[in-house]
């Protein structure tokens, strides 16, 4: 049974606009409420699904739609249920509104990422109602934790239940929004993404009575150490991928702008400071959270030896966690239907392999084997400011460019299947 596209729009729309009000911020992360939703929108096809909790109310959900050849590398449609919290006094609209205004959904969750969690679940249920069978499995999998690690999401099931989502390719978050430079559009397609190393710096000296001033003392110490590594930056370092990258755009690698400069480089954030205990005492030690990005090729070894060049040897470093970076070869048929089907979609933009300098759950996916991608795609005007919008005051999604995207993601989705999309849709 074919399916109205206009009313897959409206029902891609309405689960976006469902998922945004479930408050799923993270911390503290209650995913649950998020993966109960998509079991009884899932179950109401005749989908069955579970759900592993890597703690108490942290649940990851996974479906599966058996195809043809179980044996053929599975097609991953992914995507987690948390969000970042908000600061509601810079939001001009309830931010768990999912209201419509100015042609847009506003929310948090509305671009990062419940809108590729819709596109996810339309597309399952729609081929589950068509009663077609795909050339492969494919795998939903809607987990916890991405904005915070993925110790309770998709690093916890890729360690402890690979089976549920190994898969030979995954479709995932950024990747396939407008990219507007001068008069040409891009759309860029996510094949890398840097890793993390947060680390805790110390620096340590003589406490004090705070009526008793002296310029050496711990707070002094780390402030001149986060004056230089907000002012130093990293050695520049053009992987293969970034210089194709520059190429394809006309970029001069000398003249790349901040716009690549953080996929040129590792970097460094100072991004949480703590110092003292009490108000009339100088305290004897101070520490600063540092959020650093690495290079695919990197590992915390060499950041940490980098970042030591920068700060000198005074201060310790405490490693709180990481994770690897990771990079998919733009050389594959998925990558190139992507390719083909974006500037098909609009004629006269090119579609290019790039790198985030962010991390998603795709760094972990692809411990599994798999070759992994970013693509959910919408279709932006120039005055959207799309990067602002990602953890930002006014998340927001316009409605056009959601049902193109969505469009081209059904495109890329069915014929990497061997589904025609008329077998679907009328």
């Amino acid at each position: 049974m074919r399916i109205s596209w206009q009313a897959i729009q409206q029902e891609a729309l309405d689960y976006l606009r469902a998922l945004v009000r479930l408050d799923t911020t993270n911390p503290p992360g209650n995913e649950r409420i998020a993966a109960d939703y998509l079991a009884d929108a899932l179950g109401a096809h005749g989908i069955s699904s579970v759900i592993r909790e890597g703690a108490p109310t942290r649940a990851n959900l996974v479906a599966r739609h058996p195809g043809s050849d179980s044996s053929a590398g599975a097609l991953l449609l992914a995507s987690h249920t948390d969000v970042v919290p908000v600061e509601r006094s810079g939001w001009t609209r309830e931010p768990f509104s999912g209201e419509i205004a100015q042609g847009c959904v506003w929310g948090r969750g509305s671009i990062d990422m419940k809108s590729k969690c819709a596109m996810d679940l339309v597309m399952m249920t729609a081929m589950k109602r068509a009663g077609v069978k795909p050339n492969r499995d494919v795998i939903l999998a809607a987990v916890a934790d991405e904005e915070a690690g993925s110790d309770f999401g998709a690093k916890f099931l890729v360690e402890r239940y690979p089976e549920l989502v190994r898969a030979g390719y995954v479709l995932n978050e950024v990747g396939g929004f407008t990219v507007h430079l001068g008069n040409r559009r891009f759309y860029p397609i996510q094949v890398a993404e840097k890793g993390f190393v947060t680390i805790k710096m110390k620096v340590s000296a003589m406490p004090g009575h705070g009526s008793i001033p002296r310029p050496d003392t711990a707070i002094s110490r780390i402030s001149e150490l986060i004056t230089r590594i907000v002012k130093t930056p990293m050695r520049q370092n053009v992987s293969p991928l970034m210089r194709r990258t520059l190429e394809e755009m006309g970029v001069p690698i000398e003249s790349a702008g901040s716009l690549f400069a953080p996929m040129l480089a590792n970097t460094v954030s100072p991004t949480i400071l703590r110092a003292g205990y009490k108000d009339n005492v100088i305290p004897g030690e101070a520490t600063i959270v540092l959020d650093g990005r690495t290079l695919p090729g990197e590992d915390p070894e060499s950041f940490m030896a980098e970042l030591r060049q920068i700060v000198g040897p005074e201060p310790t470093f405490e490693l709180l966690k990481t994770a690897p970076p990771a990079e998919t070869s733009p050389d594959t048929p998925l990558f190139e239907l992507i390719k083909q089907t974006v500037e098909a979609a609009d004629p006269g933009a090119r579609a290019i392999a790039w790198m985030i300098p962010g991390a998603t759950d795709n760094k972990f996916y692809s411990m599994l084997g798999a070759a992994c991608y970013g693509f959910s795609p919408v279709k932006l005007d120039a005055h959207i400011p799309f990067g602002s919008l990602y953890h930002g005051n006014d998340e927001r999604l316009p409605i056009e460019g959601f049902y193109w995207g969505l469009k081209v993601y059904a495109e890329v989705v069915l014929t990497f299947l061997g589904i025609r999309f008329d077998e679907v849709f009328a």
